[in-house]
C-alpha cells in the first residue's frame, strides 16, 4: 500500500491549495479476507491525520474458495469484489469521486498484456464516469513511475503495508513476466516509458474504446473473404468471430480487473 499511501499524501497537500471547503477527502481499505494481508494498522494512523477513514472487511476470499469464480482467476474476482465494495462505500458515504492509485507503469503493464495476449489496443482509463453514472474514476498518477511513488512513501516514512496475497503471489503471472520485460528494454532504452506515455494517450480516454472496437469490425467485416460469400458461410465466421470478440473481452476485463487489485485505500 506504499503507492496508495503516497497518493493520499499528495490529495492532502493539494487540498491546502484550495479555499477551505473545496473538497473532502476519506480513505477506504478494503480487507479481502486474508491472513496475508493485515491492513488494519492503518486504522490509528489515519485518526492520527484526522482523515476520514473506512476500513471495509469483507470474506472475498471465502467466496472465491465456495466455486463463485465462474471461470475468472481469483485475482480479476478479487478486483471486482473490491471495487464493487468501493463504488457502495462511496455512496453510503455521499462521495462522487473514487481515486484509485495505479500508476504509469501499470498503464503500460496493462497496455502491453492487452495487445501480447489478447489482441486489443487497450489500457486503464485515467477518467471516466462508471455505468451507473453517479460516481467518477479518476487515476492521478497515471504519468508517475512506480520507483517515484515508492520512494517517497519510504523517504516519508509512511506505513507500508505490504499486500502478500498467496493466490497473487505463489506462482508467476502475466503482469511480472511483462514488468521483466519492460524493465529489461528500459535498460536499452532509458526513455522508453516516456514513449509509452506518449503512445497510451490516446488509450486513456474513456470515449476511445468504442471507436477502435468499431473500426477492428469495420475492417473485419469488410475484408473477410467470407463476407463476400454471403449466405450460410458468411453467418458462420460471424457468429466465430463475435465468440472469439466475447472471450477476448473477458481476458481484457480481467487483465484491467487485475489492475484494481493493487489499490486498496
Amino acid at each position: 500500500l506504499d503507492i496508495s499511501q503516497a497518493l493520499l499524501h499528495c490529495l492532502v497537500e493539494l487540498q491546502k491549495r484550495y479555499p477551505p471547503g473545496a473538497f473532502t477527502i476519506a480513505a477506504a481499505t478494503v480487507d479481502p479476507g486474508t491472513s496475508a494481508f493485515d491492513p488494519s494498522p492503518l486504522i490509528p494512523y489515519m485518526k492520527s491525520l484526522g482523515i476520514e477513514y473506512h476500513y471495509i472487511k469483507t470474506e472475498i476470499m471465502d467466496t472465491a474458495g465456495s466455486g463463485s469464480l465462474q471461470g475468472d482467476s481469483i485475482c480479476a474476482f478479487c478486483a471486482r469484489m473490491k471495487r464493487g465494495a468501493l463504488y457502495t462505500c462511496c455512496r453510503e458515504n455521499n462521495k462522487n469521486v473514487l481515486v484509485l492509485g495505479q500508476h504509469l507503469d501499470d498503464f503500460a503493464e496493462s497496455f502491453m498484456m492487452s495487445a501480447m495476449f489478447n489482441g486489443r489496443l487497450n489500457t486503464m482509463k485515467a477518467h471516466y464516469k462508471i455505468n451507473q453514472g453517479d460516481l467518477r474514476v479518476i487515476r492521478p498518477l497515471a504519468y508517475t513511475r512506480e520507483k517515484e511513488t515508492r520512494d517517497f512513501s519510504y523517504a516519508a516514512g509512511l506505513p507500508v503495508i505490504n499486500e502478500n496475497c498467496p493466490a497473487c503471489f505463489e506462482e508467476p503471472k502475466e503482469r511480472r513476466h511483462v514488468k521483466k520485460l519492460l524493465a529489461r528494454e528500459e535498460m536499452m532504452a532509458p526513455k522508453l516509458f516516456q514513449s509509452l506515455c506518449t503512445t497510451l494517450l490516446p488509450l486513456m480516454d474513456e470515449h476511445v474504446q468504442d471507436t477502435v472496437n468499431s473500426t477492428r469490425t469495420h475492417i473485419q467485416t469488410r475484408a473477410h473473404p467470407l463476407n463476400r460469400v454471403g449466405g450460410k458461410d458468411a453467418e458462420q465466421w460471424k457468429e466465430r468471430m463475435k465468440k472469439r470478440d466475447n472471450a477476448s473481452g473477458r481476458l481484457a476485463r480481467q487483465a484491467t480487473d487485475d489492475d484494481i487489485t493493487q489499490f486498496s485505500t
